[in-house]
């Protein structure tokens, strides 16, 4: 027998041990694995595959069998029970977890981590607020730091690494206000080495609104269920012992952490969700930071990066983010506020695409001058920074597109530059999805305007105030 008629039976076999594993029909494997339903019937029947067509099937073989790749297989007359069982170990799995129901936030939350992933703005906030969080003076008990949103983390542990190194052996609360399970899970991942490292760490995650965050406790009538809170207590010393523990837990989060829209666009949690993680071993050297239920906490740092949208209202600003906030400092706490600033080639690419519409902004000018009068109205003693564009404006940069020559750019950089001019411009999804039907009038001008600028960056400001006294 001809070898290449020996390599193609044994394929055959692999393949269709693979199908009865996973419970799927040759067709269906062709299609997901090259997208030819006829392929396996071809080979048994002595046709010819290419070297590189194999290889892409044994491929998606290995990576299904290592659980990289999820397979719905109908259930089948002869399905063994080993079968059903890796199938459901396969559903089940901490990866495999999800917030089912909620497509219309997952959809804005892609723009999200393309955004997150092609650009190095979480490097560029996380560097700018280090020094002011290693600055902090701690009290008796230790530091508290408040966190929205959360997002993937990213931010969180570049920040708290330098955190760490100033203040190895002091006792560390950070509480977070995140937007969805994939937040939550992104962040907690991530979290685990930083309790390996400091063992002194300890963190309170929740899906409640900011002004809820703060003082941990539930306050709107949007939802009528009660405030589930979780108390973990991670055994271990290992940041694996930790991860192990943590991905138990996603599996009744998903429920609780479920998402919808809001009026306003902005995202409403399902069920009021509060998760404390801390080192069982460290627990009587947190006592003094860990918060009862009911305590109202102090923060000694507080950071809102892009917590609502310029098309918000001033009142929404102060009364649901800013005021509760502020009002959680400790003396001489500082609560620092960064947003887009809109002076760069993403909001231009923005303002050419859609030269009728409106482009929302409140620069930080007004909410320091409209802020600062709820304050002075209400007698508390504070004072502001970031009036000056050398200490307020920062830029960073889409660091994953190619260098611009004379070649033209493709078409995965130039949507993923527009996705950015569309994430950080908060155009309505409605808005970029008739933009890219209309045809490839927006891609032409996302280039125009990289060659024009050679690159695409953004431009943040950032602004602050600290408390100066607790009436």
């Amino acid at each position: 027998m001809p070898k290449a008629d020996r390599d193609n039976r044994e394929l055959v076999k692999t393949i269709r041990k693979f199908c009865r594993r996973h419970g799927i029909a040759e067709s269906t494997f062709g299609r997901h694995s090259v997208n030819d339903g006829k392929i396996v019937g071809r080979i048994t029947n002595g046709g010819w595959i290419e070297a590189g067509t194999e290889r892409r099937v044994r491929e998606f073989m290995d990576r299904a069998d290592r659980g990289e790749i999820v397979l719905y297989g109908r259930p089948r007359r002869k399905k063994s029970r080993s079968n059903a069982e890796t199938m459901s170990e396969l559903i089940s799995s901490e990866t495999s977890v999800r917030t089912a129901g909620s497509f219309a936030f997952h959809e804005q939350r892609q723009r999200f981590h393309i955004f997150a992933n092609t650009t190095n703005e979480s490097w560029a906030v996380a560097d700018r607020i280090a020094p002011e969080l290693t600055a902090i003076a701690p009290s008796g008990e230790g530091i508290r730091i408040l966190y929205a949103p959360m997002d993937n983390g990213i931010i969180l542990t570049r920040t708290l690494r330098a955190l760490h190194a100033a203040f190895p052996d002091t006792p560390i609360l950070v509480v977070m206000k995140g937007r969805g399970l994939e937040d939550l899970r992104n962040t907690m991942g991530r979290l685990v080495d930083r309790m390996a490292e400091h063992p002194l760490s300890a963190f309170i995650l929740t899906n409640m609104y900011v002004r809820e965050a703060v003082e941990l406790r539930k306050i709107s009538d949007d939802n009528p269920d009660e405030l589930v809170w979780r108390k973990v207590a991670l055994e271990g010393n290992r940041s694996y012992d930790f991860q192990v523990q943590v991905a138990k837990l996603y599996g009744d989060l998903a429920n609780e952490w479920l998402i919808h829209p809001g009026s306003h666009g902005q995202p409403v949690y399902a069920k009021p969700s509060i998760i404390s993680i801390y080192r069982k071993d460290r627990a009587g050297d947190l006592a003094g930071i860990l918060p009862d239920d009911g305590e109202c906490l102090r923060f000694d740092y507080a950071l809102l990066n892009h917590p609502y949208l310029h098309s918000h209202t001033m009142r929404f600003r102060i009364e649901h983010m800013l005021g509760p906030v502020f009002d959680r400092l400790a003396t001489g706490g500082r609560m620092t506020v960064i947003q887009s600033q809109g002076d760069d080639p993403a909001h231009e690419i923005v303002r050419k695409v859609w030269p009728g519409q409106p482009l929302p902004r409140t620069s930080r000018y007004e909410i320091i001058r409209d802020f600062g009068k709820a304050l002075r109205s209400d007698g508390r003693s504070f004072g502001f920074t970031g009036l000056t564009d050398a200490r307020s404006l920062f830029r960073f940069d889409m660091h994953t597109l190619p260098i611009l020559r004379e070649r033209n750019l493709g078409i995965q950089s130039l949507s993923a530059a527009f996705n950015n001019a569309v994430y950080f411009g908060q155009v309505k999804e409605e808005l970029a999805q008739a933009a890219i039907r209309e045809g490839s009038r927006y891609l032409q001008i996302t280039e125009d305007v990289l060659r024009k600028h050679g690159g695409m960056w953004f431009v943040n400001e950032s602004m602050s105030v600290t408390r100066r006294s607790v009436h």
